[in-house]
């Protein structure tokens, strides 16, 4: 998918959602937002610091959370947290209050490769969390999940946001950003719009 040069700015204790149809370039502007996909131009700032290629940045600041699960099927539950806590710089067990909001207590020692959709997206959402992140970027967080769920990482998003958080949330439900996002933006054939309040987008 090819983006047309775009500017968007997260601020802090705000939510920005995004939405557009299928194939608009939501994915791609989240992975390049998350270093997964190299950008052929442009900056990424920080506090007003360029991280583009900063490791640390991705690693103590950033959490994202993929559209496709990206987890080892042959690790349990508590190896892939653990082995990612320490990709991040992180010791010591998963933090027990992701592992309860996200249900993962009693998945711990199960194989990743023999678990539903839903548990597999608990876990990618727990890996995001698990970083302490203070920019969140989500692609269809959560997308699998049940009502139970969804509530609670709603109101977790909340309180994130009121503690100064800053989050990116692509999703195909209106009803979902609304909850949670005060900023707008659509993704149209690579191009980025923002949404008035009403719904219509501007040009």
């Amino acid at each position: 998918m090819t983006l047309h040069p775009a500017s968007l700015c997260l601020r802090p204790s705000q939510g920005t959602g995004l939405s557009g149809p299928n194939g608009s370039g939501k994915s791609t502007l989240l992975k390049l937002l998350a270093q997964i996909l190299p950008a052929d131009s442009g900056e990424i700032y920080w506090d007003e610091k360029p991280v583009l290629g900063d490791r640390s940045f991705l690693r103590s600041t950033l959490g994202y959370v993929p559209q496709e699960d990206a987890l080892l099927e042959d690790l349990t539950v508590g190896r892939q947290l653990r082995l990612w806590m320490g990709l991040c710089g992180r010791s010591g067990p998963p933090d027990g209050e992701v592992t309860a909001l996200l249900g993962l207590e009693e998945l711990m020692g199960r194989r990743i490769g023999r678990l539903s959709g839903g548990m597999r997206r608990r876990v990618s959402i727990a890996m995001a969390l698990l970083q302490r992140p203070r920019c969140l970027l989500m692609d269809e967080a959560f997308s699998g999940l049940d009502e139970t769920y969804r509530h609670r990482l709603t109101q977790w998003l909340l309180d994130f946001l009121k503690g100064g958080g800053c989050l990116l949330w692509c999703s195909h439900s209106p009803e979902e950003l609304s909850r949670v996002c005060v900023q707008q933006l659509r993704m149209e054939g690579g191009h980025l719009f923002p949404v008035s309040p009403a719904g219509a987008v501007q040009p």
